[in-house]
């Protein structure tokens, strides 16, 4: 019999990650359960004894870490998807005419910041948040508890319903949540953040076979079901 797979993702990932899980469980059998935190949340549980088969985390410190200390398997790592950013907004004034032709530019997006109340993830939590602030500081616009203009939401997921609800008419969330039907969804180009990047590993001890499962993430399939999802898988 197959055994099914634990799968931790970063909360950004979650859908495309259960459209995987179904894709594969159509294909095999085994059934993906999907779990999703903030990535040193995901490794500290693994740490204590959760059980893990694959994660798809934050490139960066907390996953060097997670490998030098054996959470996961180092020779199992592998980058797996970029995401970007993007500006989008709500109200009749934010129809495709205010999107520029060519890749933006700091220029025109501060024009179209201009007299709203734009929304962001918390920096301190969420790498949109984080990026978004890096852009706001090189608008000359400061991220505080002060600020009239800036709403802080707990993710990207929270500045979408802030949009929803009227709380702010402008918003920089994941290019994952810029796929509903706002009146402005505008791509941020690498030239203006740094692209967020997700690698794959298999945690310290896997209950089940992760070999096949890791290489399907790669195939053409599991490749138009991120893309779909508003993320880059990295070749």
């Amino acid at each position: 019999m197959t055994r099914d797979l634990v799968v931790y993702g970063e909360p950004t990932l979650e859908k495309a990650l259960r459209s995987v899980g179904r894709l594969w469980q159509g294909r095999s059998g085994a059934r993906v359960n999907v779990f999703v935190a903030p990535t040193g949340l995901s490794y500290a549980q693994i740490d204590r004894g959760a059980r893990c088969d694959v994660i798809l985390a934050l490139a960066g410190a907390d996953t060097d870490d997670a490998a030098r200390n054996k959470i996961i398997r180092a020779d199992t790592m592998r980058p797996a998807l970029r995401i970007g950013l993007a500006l989008v907004g709500t109200g009749p004034d934010m129809g495709q005419g205010t999107a520029p032709k060519a890749d933006a530019t700091l220029e025109h997006i501060s024009r179209l910041i201009a007299g709203k109340r734009l929304a962001i993830a918390n920096p301190e939590r969420d790498p949109a948040g984080a990026r978004a602030r890096d852009l706001l500081r090189k608008l000359g616009i400061a991220v505080d508890d002060d600020s009239k203009t800036i709403a802080v939401a707990e993710s990207s997921a929270g500045v979408v319903n802030f949009l929803t609800t009227g709380k702010a008419q402008i918003g920089i969330v994941y290019a994952s949540d810029a796929t509903m039907p706002f009146q402005l969804a505008l791509p941020l180009p690498a030239t203006i953040h740094a692209p967020i990047e997700y690698v794959m590993a298999t945690a310290r001890d896997p209950a089940s076979d992760t070999q096949p499962f890791m290489t399907f993430l790669s195939s053409t399939a599991a490749k138009a079901t991120f893309k779909s999802a508003g993320l880059v898988p990295i070749e």
